[in-house]
């Protein structure tokens, strides 16, 4: 029986012909894995598998489509050959069928139900195989996307014929897999949704001018796949509620957009929202409204009454999503990035562990911001992701002999270590020489834009109170306080302290900033730490490559002060892939806070700031009598670390102490640790 608290969310639900064992469904997501713990292929299927595990009801899979006059195109006519492009994400090619039958067979048997969402991604995204084939993006009318900046080819008849016909192959591989059904996705800026929207569809043939056209493609799509894989399959569809886009639609046009897929017999429809002028907004931070597309999935359920509606966007815990369907909004949940998070949110709901459920932070430091970067979907505190199939549920490993192990510093990478050294059988004791756990991650999370990162170290703790470790708050672990216990093992997680002398590799012949030592010149720490030595106006000097300079000015903006970043990088946040930057200054500009770009502070005075431009050399004067923030970057701390050398104990060096980085990987260096010992 589920927990009275989630006895919506953990009910079965019916979705055509198949049963939901609940109402939570992971959305689909691009994964983007490459080689390394295992092939691409394989960490895909480990993946999707892992969310059924922990018990998911529906899997939404992310699939592309690749037409066969892509391919004639990529092989330049015949005349060169191509091979795999080594993913599981084209839904109509056929050699892929054997490794999607057998993922889909495995989440079957685990309970969950499987759908396959097909992406025909338009000018908005390069999918598989525009890049290494030198191929064009394609739109309903050759506007550049905001997000790519590529002028698209205007699509013929022709080419949407083709498109159709793709669909129809994938939608027959997928059933031939042994999926539940497919997704057509009309949202959030993609093909289909382009030729919905007046904003990007101009064209004056029978599929542009007005809705009916501009449904056509959608709705000969939909005919399409509905004719050719019968009526025991699910074809639901992706729409927006809102665009959020000046000429794009409304919340009137999404509902008039739902009541016509309805009388064409859609299976369901699943709710988002916005578009590539927002990216990646529809994936939203800790900035945006929970649920923030609930609205409108509420007032299109009202229109179609009786079809499924499904509400995605923002919704991180079983409360929300029990919220959502109590009200009316939804009639099952889309989640992602809070299944990345945790696989097994759904499980521990159910078990009525609130308290173990590993709450996305929606920092998007990871996921986003690692699919951005080529590296793969990741999560900021799931080391896991990506690794499922060797760290995975079920696949802790105990160690071959407990060992008395010491962890010193109770930060994210020391409690990490030491969760998974006692979970494996150690007996574990942890060092900490402040009265609270937590590190840096205490001060990050402090501020309105970050507070999501308190759930690391909320989760962390919870997590290391429930096992037999031994934690020492206030307790300085010296060399001799190690060498008197008998530690056969030492995780040293010292941390790390921020630069005072301003040095930036940006200038490497320049030891620093002249005057960083004046008694108004403080560190990021000091904008957390002691905040109410700061009055008036503050200067905020950033070079971090972790962002500290921005949060300190948003935690200073946030109590009142007026505050400005002098960065010589091109915008604040430079760790920033382009596209979140605008998120950043957008919350900037919000709080008063100015920036000054490729700027060099040279020199800092009672009086002001000598500057000089990075660019052209330039040199002026910012007149400037209050504090002064240097967020120049940390160095490590590893006195103990060379105090131990050659003691002749086990000693594992791990996050910023080893060398100062983001919070994911000292997380990450923390477990791996424990694995080690």
């Amino acid at each position: 029986m589920a927990p009275a608290a989630y006895d919506r969310l953990l009910s079965p639900f019916p979705l055509g012909h198949v049963t939901l064992r609940n109402r939570i469904a992971m959305m689909p997501h691009a994964v983007m894995f490459g080689a390394g713990y295992g092939s691409a292929i394989e960490r895909t299927i480990a993946y999707h598998l892992e969310r059924a595990k922990g018990g998911a009801g529906l899997i939404v899979m992310s699939n592309f489509l690749m037409p066969a006059s892509w391919r004639r195109l990529a092989s330049w006519g015949g005349a060169l050959e191509t091979s795999p492009l080594g993913g599981l994400d084209l839904a109509n090619d056929r050699s892929l069928l054997p490794h999607y039958r057998r993922m889909i067979e495995a989440i079957k048997a685990e309970g969950a139900s499987f759908v396959s969402q097909l992406n025909i991604s338009g000018r908005q995204l390069r999918s598989p195989g525009t890049i290494p084939y030198g191929l064009p993006l394609v739109a309903p009318s050759p506007l550049a996307c905001p997000r790519t900046a590529e002028i698209p080819r205007e699509m013929t008849e022709d080419d949407i014929a083709e498109y159709i016909a793709t669909m129809v192959e994938a939608a027959l591989n997928l059933k031939e897999a042994g999926a539940d059904g497919v997704e057509l996705f009309a949202a959030q800026g993609y093909l289909l949704h382009e030729f919905l929207s007046p904003a990007t569809n101009r064209r004056t043939d029978r599929y542009g001018g007005s809705l009916e056209n501009r449904m056509r493609f959608l709705l000969d799509s939909l005919r399409a796949v509905r004719a050719a894989a019968g009526p025991d399959f699910l074809v639901g569809a992706r729409i927006n509620g809102r665009d959020d886009v000046p000429g794009g639609l409304a919340l009137v046009d999404a509902v008039e957009i739902a009541t016509r897929l309805k009388a064409e017999g859609i299976s369901y429809l699943n709710v988002s929202g916005l578009t590539s002028l927002h990216y990646p907004a529809w994936i939203a931070d800790i900035t945006a409204p929970e649920a923030q597309f609930a609205p409108e999935a509420g007032a299109i359920r009202e229109a179609v009454c009786g079809l499924p509606v499904c509400v995605s966007s923002r919704i991180a815990t079983p409360e929300e999503a029990e919220a959502v369907l109590a009200a009316g909004q939804a009639d099952f949940i889309g989640m992602a990035r809070a299944l990345i998070s945790d696989p097994e949110l759904p499980l521990k709901a159910a078990r009525g562990d609130r308290a173990a459920i590993r709450v996305c932070t929606y920092s998007n430091q990871s996921c986003i911001v690692g699919l951005d970067r080529g590296r793969g979907v990741g999560c900021i505190h799931n080391p896991a992701v990506g690794r499922e199939a060797q760290l995975g549920l079920g696949r802790m490993r105990p160690a071959g002999r407990a060992k008395r192990v010491a962890v010193v510093g109770g930060g994210p990478a020391g409690l990490a270590a030491a969760r998974v050294a006692a979970e494996r059988g150690h007996r574990v004791t942890l060092f900490e020489g402040s009265d609270r756990l937590g590190g840096q991650n205490l001060m990050t999370s402090s501020v309105g834009s970050r507070r999501g990162f308190a759930e690391i170290h909320r989760w962390q703790i919870e997590m290391v109170e429930r096992l037999d470790i031994d934690i020492r708050l206030s307790t300085k672990a010296d060399r001799a306080r190690l060498d008197d216990s008998g530690f056969e093992a030492i995780v040293l997680a010292t941390g790390s302290t921020p630069r005072r002398d301003g040095y930036t590799s940006l200038r490497p012949g320049a030891a620093g900033i002249d005057g960083a030592d004046l008694p108004h010149v403080w560190t990021a720490w000091d904008a957390f730490l002691s905040p109410e030595r700061f009055a008036g106006p503050v200067i905020v000097i950033e070079d971090d490559p972790h962002l500290a300079g921005t949060a300190a000015a948003e935690r200073l903006a946030e109590r009142g002060h007026a505050v400005t970043i002098v960065t010589p990088h091109m915008h604040a946040g430079a760790d920033l892939p382009v596209h979140h930057a605008p998120a950043l200054y957008r919350r900037l500009a919000a709080l008063g806070v100015g920036v000054v770009p490729a700027t060099f502070v040279t020199a800092i005075e009672p009086g002001g700031l000598v500057c000089e431009a990075r660019y052209g050399g330039a040199r002026h004067r910012i007149s400037h009598d209050g504090p002064v923030i240097l967020a120049m970057g940390n160095t490590a701390n590893d006195a103990l670390a060379h105090a131990l050398a050659g003691s002749g104990i086990e000693i594992h060096v791990v996050g910023d102490a080893l060398a100062p980085r983001q919070v994911d990987i000292a997380i990450l260096d923390g477990e791996r640790a424990g694995w080690t010992l």
